[in-house]
Parts: C-alpha cells; structure tokens; sequence
C-alpha cells in the first residue's frame, strides 16, 4: 500500500471516531497512533523534530502543547484541527483532490473501517473507462458500523470524482461520490454513474412507465433527454450514488 492510499482512507469516515467513553487524551493518542502508521516511532520523533521519550508520551495519553501538535501535524501530513479533535477531514486538500505526503497506517487502525477504492474516472468528463477496467489510485476509510446501517457492502462499493455542474446543486464539481456497483439496474429515481456513448457521466435516471428512461441533470440549465428502451439496454451503468462527500 502506498503512502497516498493510507491517510486519506480516513478522510471520508463519516461518523465520529471515538467512543463516548474514551477520554480526551486516549483518543488524541489512538489518532497519532493512526498517523504515525507503521514507521518505528523513534523515526517519526525525528521527522517531528522531538525526542522518542516525548512522542511515546503522548502515545499513553499525554496532550501536547500548540507548537509541539502542529509540528507532529506537519510530519504527519495531517490537519491540525483533526489530530487534536478528530474534526474532519483528516488532512487538506486542493479542489482537485491531489495527494498530499501522508504516511501508511497500522493494519491495527484497520478495525472498524472498510477500505473503499477511488478511481481516476471523472463523471462528465470524456473518459472511455469505468471502475473495473482501472487500478485504485487511493483507497478512503468509512466506517464498518455506518456502511452496515446503510445497507452497503464494502466490495461492491468505489469512489469516482465529480466534475462540471450538470448536477448542482446536488453534486458539485470536485464532490466525491461513493457509488454502489450492485445497483445497475435503474428501478427509482436516483443518481447513478453511467457509461454512455464515450462518456461517464452522473445523473438522474427516472424510469418512464410509458417505454424509456428519462436522463435528467438537477441543474435546470441543463436539457433532460429521454433514450429508448432500446438505448437503455445500451446504457452501461457503474452503479448507483448512494453518498457524496464534500470539500467545504
């Protein structure tokens, strides 16, 4: 797993982290725990610029001061805000999503997240592929509980990223949306990331009863269209976006 995929698996992790229970310097400790990854810590206490006595200090709970948390952020490739508070996202990001330096977390910060692949694929943008044809470029961490009450299974589900504002207000250029690859079918009015003609595209599919579907964009400067019958059996369908994440 490369630097990139592990930090941001955290980023889209939808929930509160910490127990109710779990005491302010625990949790601060479980997070650094997260960011120091699978590094010896005596090397992060170098990249911090402090001694390994310190960073194995604040590792049994210990808080430390404004300087000493901004320099572990800095080394960590963190957002200060979260290390200290858990407050999302884990880390900043430019509009266009591109990686920062972050480092491989412990397998045993794994527990309670599913790992979620994102793919390159850009819907409305001109692209002649889809998620099964690629390689994950990085995978997001939601968690387990969130996605079983919601009825998702971790392996059906990818990342895509959203560009243009065909979709606004709903989806808007550089949200992230969570697609599930079982719903290929269109059975309800819902967004869904499709593969028509040679571009992936999101937007709403509504079924017409009288024959067809209609392909619709929640901006109403944009023309809905209806396709046949016949063309829908052509639609190739990624799945259906069940969840969208977005910068703020």
């Amino acid at each position: 797993m490369s630097k990139v995929q592990a930090l941001e698996r955290l980023e889209s992790s939808l929930s509160d982290q910490a127990p109710e229970e779990e005491s302010v310097g625990t949790a601060f400790a479980r997070r650094l725990r997260m960011a120091i990854g699978d590094q010896p810590v005596f090397r992060f206490a170098q990249e911090c610029g402090m001694s390994d006595s310190l960073v194995r200090k604040y590792l049994e709970g210990s808080l430390p001061g404004l300087e000493k948390l901004i320099m572990i952020a800095e080394a960590a490739g963190v957002r200060v805000g979260w290390l200290a508070t858990g407050e999302l996202p884990v880390r900043d990001s430019g509009r266009n999503g591109a990686p920062g330096c972050v480092r491989t977390l412990h397998p045993a910060a794994f527990g309670e997240f599913e790992l979620i692949p994102r793919y390159e694929i850009q819907p409305d943008t001109t692209d002649e592929t889809v998620a099964d044809q690629q390689e994950a470029v990085e995978r997001l961490a939601f968690r387990r509980d969130w996605l079983t009450r919601e009825g998702l299974q971790p392996d059906s589900l990818v990342l895509v990223g959203a560009r243009g504002d065909s979709m606004e207000p709903t989806v808007a250029d550089g949200d992230l949306l969570l697609v599930d690859t079982r719903e290929r079918g269109v059975t309800e009015d819902a967004i869904y990331v499709i593969q028509l003609d040679d571009h992936v595209v999101a937007k709403r599919l509504q079924v017409d009863w009288k024959g067809g579907l209609w392909v619709r964009s929640d901006n109403p400067q944009y023309v809905e269209q209806h396709i046949t019958d016949q063309e829908a059996a052509q639609l190739r369908v990624v799945g259906r976006v069940v969840w969208v994440v977005r910068r703020v």
